[in-house]
């Protein structure tokens, strides 16, 4: 397994600040998040997709998922509104594209949220058919499609690993895999092996701590998940992919390369997970 740094962590630096972190911090695969001020698809695209592909090259780093902001920006797959919801999936394709470019296989997918006026069931049809026509597009481009459960805080459809497997079962897309964020799992009382058990496979891991009550995506040790039990659960289960640190919050986005770096020596402490 290998531990993968995530720009989200440094939102408000540059990111040449991020990639120069990662790069005295030993760490040489990260997590791409798509968002402002780093990268966002409809705001000068391609000048900034091939100045951050420059970038990368120059430090032999690969970017092991890619994923576009979609919990802040008004973007929702899942939309009632057929005008908001094309407008959705169209945002998701570019940022597909923007993913190839950077040489990603994976990128990261959520099912959005349902309108509360509407029957579950609908939203749920609704964003069925938006991840198979993603799917369509990621199959032509061979990008997988990683499917985050969302927590109970932040999504109505799919908050754990039964909802995954519902829609893998739906869709029947070779580019369409689960993946694991820990917050959300704790929340849903599961455990990597309730994944594993359920889905056959995972793509992708989120490994981030929490305080076991909100979608707080906290620091190794800043909270009361058990993370050294769940890395030896995905050990366990034959995962050889990458966890990211997706630690987001104010505290955190001040001092963001003191964040990663805590982090990475307890990774690195346990021996279990590699930085690069």
């Amino acid at each position: 397994m290998k531990a993968a740094g995530m720009n989200i962590t440094f939102r408000h630096f540059p990111f040449p600040y991020f990639l120069e972190a990662m790069s005295e911090l030993g760490v040489d695969r990260i997590e791409l998040w798509a968002g402002e001020p780093h990268l966002y698809v409809c705001r000068n695209a391609l000048g900034t997709i091939r100045s951050m592909r420059k970038q990368l090259r120059a430090r032999d780093m690969k970017v092991v998922c890619y994923t576009p902001e979609q919990c802040i920006y008004p973007y929702n797959i899942a939309a009632s509104d057929e005008h908001w919801r094309q407008k959705s999936v169209d945002y998701f394709i570019e940022n597909l594209y923007a993913a190839v470019e950077l040489g990603a296989d994976t990128m990261l997918l959520t099912s959005g949220i349902g309108d509360f006026s509407v029957a579950l069931e609908e939203s749920w049809k609704a964003a069925a058919d938006s991840i198979f026509r993603l799917c369509q597009a990621a199959e032509r481009e061979g990008v997988t499609l990683a499917l985050e459960p969302l927590t109970r805080f932040e999504s109505n459809l799919i908050t754990d690993a039964r909802g995954v497997k519902r829609m893998l079962e739906e869709i029947r897309s070779p580019a369409l895999k689960g993946m694991i964020d820990t917050v959300a799992m704790q929340l849903a009382g599961e455990t990597p092996e309730d994944y594993f058990a359920l889905l056959g496979e995972v793509s992708h891991v989120h490994l981030i701590d929490g305080d076991g009550q909100s979608d707080a995506h906290l620091a190794l040790d800043d909270g009361v998940l058990n993370w050294r039990q769940y890395l030896a659960g995905l050990q366990s289960c034959g995962y050889r992919g990458d966890c990211t640190l997706e630690i987001m919050g104010y505290a955190y986005y001040r001092n963001p390369k003191e964040t990663m770096e805590s982090s990475i020596s307890k990774l690195q402490e346990l021996g279990v997970l590699s930085s690069g």
